[in-house]
């Protein structure tokens, strides 16, 4: 409050105003009000009679003084440390807390996309950012309202027990595990309700992280081997030899068609199939990682059958607009066109 609220303030309790109509003339919370008559608070002395003998006598009360209420917040502003560095600028904490809370992106994705745009004038570090969430400075997200703000970390060591269904990833080249080349995907499911059969058949590139989903009635290879003869037949014979040149599967049963999903519909080889190591998704890194974010819009038990192919391909235009950090907070729709302009 100011000080010009503070003399306010005064004035309505000495007029005996109900303490919500002082809120309301002064544009403040009713417990604003409470703690600044508080604040304020002092013991006062007024003449209550003059004796005989021209002594006076005096009579004590409680109330408020707004010059001793300004001086004790400037007292207290004191030990308060360094100032925000948000400042004044509401636009960009509405900003942000409209990005996190309706468009679902994590903090440090947003504050990627407002350094990279410059858009504000604002500037923090993600680090900052974060503290200041944990802080409560945000008056409508907090912690619990980011992708994993309370997730915790569930460690299992599973043992496998068979072999890959086909060829195995530990003969697929090295520079495909480090990223070096564009054209390798790798490919998953995400199961919806267990009543219902159908699934999200969900592709990603993993130089760009750029995302395909297909939804699927089932888990049967007939489907999966549908899926890709649609993406053979949107990209054309030539050019999706280029841009699907490799494919990491795990060995569940609905990438068991080893033969079928590498034969092209034109009669030869489209692409090449490997298989993870049972038990070991972390092969499968930036699939598993992507898949957390549909979970976002997809929780676990969601009915598939009822989510409108309309939701789903906001989803993957969701995820494909998405800042990531990696790229230096461009999206994976971008750094996609940037490849496939590069193809010849």
């Amino acid at each position: 409050m100011t000080l010009t609220q503070r003399l306010m303030l005064e004035n309505c309790l000495n007029a005996k105003l109900r303490k919500k109509t002082i809120a309301e003339k002064l544009g403040v919370h009713i417990s604003t009000v409470y703690r600044e008559i508080k604040r304020g608070q002092c013991t006062m002395k007024k003449i209550h009679y003059i004796d005989w003998f021209g002594e006076k006598h005096y009579k004590y009360f409680t109330a408020y003084s707004p010059n001793l209420a300004q001086s004790n917040y400037h007292l207290n502003m004191t030990s308060k440390g360094i100032p925000l560095k948000l400042g004044n600028d509401y636009d960009f904490v509405n900003y942000v807390e409209h990005r996190v809370l309706y468009d679902r992106m994590s903090p440090c994705a947003v504050l990627g996309e407002i350094k990279r745009k410059k858009m504000f004038r604002t500037c923090i570090s993600k680090t900052t950012l974060y503290r200041y969430i944990e802080m409560g400075i945000f008056s409508n997200i907090s912690m619990a309202d980011l992708p994993m703000g309370l997730r915790k970390k569930k460690y299992r060591k599973a043992v496998a027990n068979r072999p890959p269904r086909g060829t195995s990833i530990e003969k697929r080249p090295a520079d495909i595990a480090e990223r070096n080349s564009f054209g390798h995907w790798e490919m998953d499911c995400v199961v919806g309700k267990q009543c219902t059969k159908n699934v999200l058949l969900v592709l990603t590139e993993r130089n760009t992280r750029y995302e395909k989903i297909f939804r699927m009635p089932n888990k049967k290879p007939e489907s999966v081997l549908k899926c890709l003869d649609i993406l053979e037949r949107n990209f054309g014979k030539t050019k999706f030899r280029k841009v699907f040149k490799s494919i990491t599967v795990d060995n569940g049963v609905e990438f068991s068609d080893f033969d079928g999903m590498e034969k092209s519909i034109f009669g030869d080889k489209r692409t090449k199939i490997y298989y993870c190591h049972p038990y070991t998704s972390c092969e499968r890194g930036s699939n598993e990682r992507i898949n957390r974010d549909i979970r976002r819009w997809f929780p676990k038990g969601t009915d598939f059958s009822k989510s409108p192919l309309k939701k789903v391909r906001f989803v993957e235009s969701w995820l494909n607009d998405y800042p990531r950090e990696i790229f230096g907070f461009a999206t994976p729709a971008e750094m996609f066109a940037a490849e496939l302009a590069a193809i010849v």
